[in-house]
């Protein structure tokens, strides 16, 4: 059985698991979108010719078998969580040649470090255009999460550096500044700027060496009320300037605070070999375009980026705003969609030649319908794409001819694409379980509607009640394991590494959040609690044979995505990676294995990293096994 899995995008999270086109190994990924307000009216015009569009009709719904296995307990044991990705960066600044006060280790947060977590009302404003000064703003401003408790507030060094100016009055009226440079250990330099602290806060002196996380100052009584000012530049070492810049400010030397600290604290952690900057809200993974470049979308359009150093290699040129893209099974036709249901087809020029060719410039063909929304794509049993808004699908050849169209009664879940056809599963309490052949979709089974993953010869489905095996032969959905009821799309389901064909599951109920290995016959190998340790909604993802947890903390100020490795022997976490924004967009947030030890991991609303995460394993592991 010749299966591809892809995981879909849901209300709280969106990690997105995508296979490649590799040759020799073809695999196609798709995403599916959360709800948005459904249209009143849907009524399909496609372009191409149609051929004859059969219905949907009910198969006979399966039930949930009746002896299901002993209920889990409400609580496990708590999972043991070491590695601290973070720690193994840190370093006392140390005088050498060229760099009297050493070179910058890792950057943290002016406020509250080193992540700022509790400030809430900042790194947000930058390059903010303000009437009263008909000015663009060249900084940050930062207050406590109590604004009236700003005054006083303890400033600190964003990173090891040398004064370059110390001013207890430097802006008059709007009271002290202190500029600091920052070298880092491949020649870069910049300014870490602090402005509107109070005066006698300001001890420090040009020339003064300052840590990482040392206290320049504290926050005074400017004109406006309490807060911090806080630039990064690299331009006016010794002297303020006013704050604000007549355009955009990084076209004159300034560079967005937070942005930057976070690109920095994620290009230089354990085992990133490479990282984009933000490049536009709508970021998402693909899939493979060959062995050597996958494909993203960025600021609505598409992208061929290089696994080596992330390197753009071609852009797609649409007249289209894109939304969604899909490889076909074959991954010879890039299928694109926008949110007014148009779909262009682009061919791949040389298939079996050099995988850095862009597709042709022109489409191959295009498709549209009379639907408004974030689209789902699908790929179709024996190629082709379908196209699904809100439920509302059209199936189109890979030809452009319109095979049939129906609808699901809800947006699409999951999918997994199987020898009998496109397992697929829609939202919702009253969600489904659909099979969709060649020659269109069939309700297989009402008693089900999560995440597919496939084992050996077994299609196992995880639902808001519990683990499910289906048997396509008998029409069943099996109840292996049941669980406290949760919501849809707050846990999660991986396969695990070969040759095993067990199972692990990422629950989230109201007792407990917990990991759960089953073994192929459905019997608990072990649960351990993570609740205590890991934050954020979970997932999983599969690269150099080994399974990885991954937890997205969305909060007010802040987006992470954390990333542990899992020791399935000894049921332990190991913390090998952390990234994150203060200008969160979660359903951004997507993971893509592109080699066997390369995961590209793009942070919403943040940086893109490609991290190795064999490599990552290694270096936070090293200190403690050099301990033993």
């Amino acid at each position: 059985m010749i299966v591809v899995r892809k995981g879909a995008a849901f209300i709280f999270m969106a990690l997105i698991f995508s296979a490649g086109c590799r040759r020799g190994n073809p695999a196609v990924p798709a995403t599916t979108m959360p709800p948005t307000p459904r249209p009143q009216t849907a009524a399909p015009s496609p372009t191409p010719s149609p051929s004859p569009t059969p219905t949907a009709s009910l198969a006979p719904t399966p039930t949930a078998t009746s002896t299901p296995p002993p209920t889990p307990t409400p609580t496990a044991p708590p999972l043991a969580v070491s590695g601290d990705p973070r720690a193994v960066r840190l370093s006392t600044p140390v005088p050498q040649s060229g760099a009297a006060c050493g070179v910058v280790d890792v950057l943290d947060f002016p406020l509250d470090p080193p992540d700022a977590e509790n400030i809430t009302f900042a790194g947000q404003d930058f390059g903010v255009y303000r009437g009263r000064y008909d000015k663009y703003h060249a900084g940050e401003d930062w207050w406590a999460s109590n604004r009236r408790g700003s005054f006083g507030l303890p400033v600190y060094s964003i990173g090891h550096g040398t004064v370059t100016y110390a001013q207890p009055l430097g802006w008059g009226r709007d009271q002290g500044v202190v500029i600091v440079r920052h070298l880092f250990d491949d020649g870069r330099t910049f300014l870490s700027f602090y402005g509107h602290l109070d005066p006698p806060s300001i001890v420090l002196r040009v020339g003064d060496c300052v840590a990482r996380g040392e206290q320049v100052g504290a926050i005074g009584r400017p004109k406006t009320p309490p807060h911090l000012h806080f630039e990064i530049r690299t331009h006016l070492p010794d002297e303020p300037g006013g704050g604000y810049w007549f355009e955009d400010p990084t076209l004159a030397g300034w560079l967005p605070p937070s942005p930057t600290i976070w690109h920095n604290r994620v290009a230089s952690a354990p085992g990133v070999q490479w990282a984009r900057p933000f490049a536009g809200a709508g970021a998402k993974g693909i899939g493979m375009w060959g062995d050597d470049t996958f494909i993203a979308l960025e600021a609505a359009q598409l992208v061929g980026v290089a696994v080596e150093d992330g390197r753009s290699l071609w852009t797609l040129s649409s007249e289209m705003e894109i939304a969604n893209a899909l490889l076909d099974t074959d991954c010879n036709i890039l299928y694109a969609a926008n949110r007014r249901g148009r779909i262009e087809a682009y061919r791949r020029p040389d298939p079996q030649g050099n995988d850095t060719i862009e597709p042709d410039s022109e489409p191959l063909w295009t498709a549209e319908f009379d639907v408004i929304g974030r689209p789902a794509l699908l790929p179709l049993p024996g190629g082709g794409v379908a196209l699904s808004v809100w439920g509302r699908t059209f199936a189109v050849s890979p030809e452009g001819a319109l095979l049939w169209e129906t609808d699901l009664e809800s947006w699409p879940f999951d999918w997994l694409l199987a020898d009998e056809g496109l397992f697929l599963s829609t939202s919702g309490r009253d969600g489904a379980v659909w099979l969709v052949a060649e020659a269109g979709p069939e309700i297989w089974t009402e008693a089900v509607n999560g995440r597919f993953v496939h084992t050996g010869d077994q299609i196992w489905n995880y639902d808001d009640e519990g683990v499910y095996r289906l048997n396509p032969a008998s029409n069943e959905a099996e109840l292996i394991y049941p669980l406290p009821r949760s919501f849809l799309g707050l846990g999660s389901i991986a396969a695990l590494p070969a040759p095993d064909d067990g199972v692990i599951l990422a629950h989230r109920d109201r007792f407990d959040q917990r990991l759960i290995v089953l073994n192929a016959d459905g019997t608990v190998r072990w649960q351990r609690s993570y609740a205590a340790d890991v934050r954020g909604e979970t997932d999983f993802l599969v690269a150099n044979g080994r399974t990885y947890l991954t937890a997205q903390d969305n909060q007010s100020a802040f987006n992470e995505l954390s990333v542990y490795a899992i020791d399935l022997e000894n049921a332990e976490l190991t913390h090998i990676f952390t990234g994150g924004t203060r200008s969160a967009i979660p359903l951004d947030t997507w993971t893509l294995s592109v080699d066997d030890d390369t995961a590209v991991i793009n942070i919403g609303g943040g940086s893109m990293v490609a991290l190795d995460t064999r490599q990552a394993l290694k270096i936070v592991t090293a200190p403690v096994q050099e301990a033993q």
